[in-house]
């Protein structure tokens, strides 16, 4: 019987049974872009920082499955089948659709929405950009029959909206210009 070495310089498998929940904790969030959706399992956190843009968040406890959207608009005319999030009337069905959620699954998810800050000292209602996108999200969620849990839109400042998989929790985080961090 001949021994067998490894001579392709390939790391050893990781054991992701040995990692606890502070291990799978003490990784980065990954960064939910300008219309972008992600979905994360256990393990995974989720973030966006949001201004005027608005930030869906689904959590299913009983799959454990999240879900995070970073919205620039309220709604375009066709959504298609772009698997996107630049507008909240895109989004929402596409959350459901990469969770793998029916309609008999809503009830069970958990709803958080963030952002919709007026950025801008616009005296137009046309450029209250943030305050369409929260509205368009508050329509649209109860018109799929999802409730919201968690609410913070509008305002003058941004905010960060963090969905920790692992624990199926959510963080909201404003952030105040000229605020000292340590």
């Amino acid at each position: 019987m001949q021994a067998r070495f490894n001579t392709h310089n390939q790391p050893a498998p990781i054991n992701w049974a040995i990692l606890d929940d502070n291990a799978l904790a003490a990784r980065a969030p990954l960064q939910v872009g300008m219309a972008q959706v992600r979905v994360g399992t256990r393990g995974d956190q989720l973030q966006a920082l949001l201004g005027s843009c608005v930030g869906i968040g689904f959590i299913w406890k009983k799959r454990g499955r999240c879900a995070l959207a970073h919205c620039l608009l309220p709604e375009c005319g066709e959504a298609g089948n772009d698997l996107g999030a630049r507008y909240v009337n895109q989004a929402i069905p596409n959350m459901l659709r990469l969770m793998g959620a029916t309609e008999a699954d809503f009830a069970d998810i958990e709803v958080v929405v963030a952002g919709g800050a007026t950025m801008l000292n616009a005296c137009s209602s046309r450029l209250q950009i943030g305050q369409q996108n929260a509205d368009a999200a508050r329509r649209l969620l109860r018109r799929y029959g999802l409730n919201v849990s968690y609410c913070r839109v509008g305002g003058k400042c941004g905010r960060t909206l963090t969905i920790d998989c692992n624990t199926c929790s959510y963080a909201v985080q404003e952030i105040v210009a000229g605020a000292a961090y340590a």
